[in-house]
């Protein structure tokens, strides 16, 4: 499998439960490639690390906060971050929170599977798609 060229963004809104997304990437054999960030570091890491930007932000987000949509609706504001693709991993079912993350310029919406064989294998397609996607610079 090809291994990306920049790193992953993983961002951790302070409600998201992810240990089951750091068990999927590691099991993707990609986690030394993860950069991890709480939802308050994310745009001063995003602003700083110019050379280093990621090919995707997989922005994990609870039903209950609003921090992660707060977050993505920033870097689709902003005119030097807009490009980077997010994709909100956040609970099934919530259709609120699909319409919302789509209307602030998601990339995406995977559902956090509860399986983790299921939720592996979503996170190694979403894996393989941004690992060969041409990323604007």
């Amino acid at each position: 499998m090809t291994r990306p060229k920049r790193p992953i963004l993983l961002v951790e809104d302070s409600t998201a439960d992810t240990p089951g997304t750091r068990w999927a990437l590691t099991d993707l054999g990609v986690a030394d490639r993860v950069v991890s960030s709480t939802t308050p570091e994310t745009l001063t890491y995003l602003k700083t690390q110019r050379e280093q930007r990621p090919c995707v932000v997989l922005l994990a987000v609870d039903e209950s906060s609003e921090d992660g949509l707060a977050t993505l609706r920033t870097i689709k504001q902003d005119e030097q971050l807009r490009s980077i693709p997010v994709v909100v991993l956040g609970p099934s079912g919530n259709h609120d929170m699909v319409d919302k993350s789509f209307g602030l310029g998601a990339a995406g919406y995977m559902a956090r599977s509860q399986d983790g064989r299921e939720f592996s294998a979503t996170m190694r397609t979403l894996y393989q798609y941004w690992s060969l996607s041409e990323l604007p610079k």
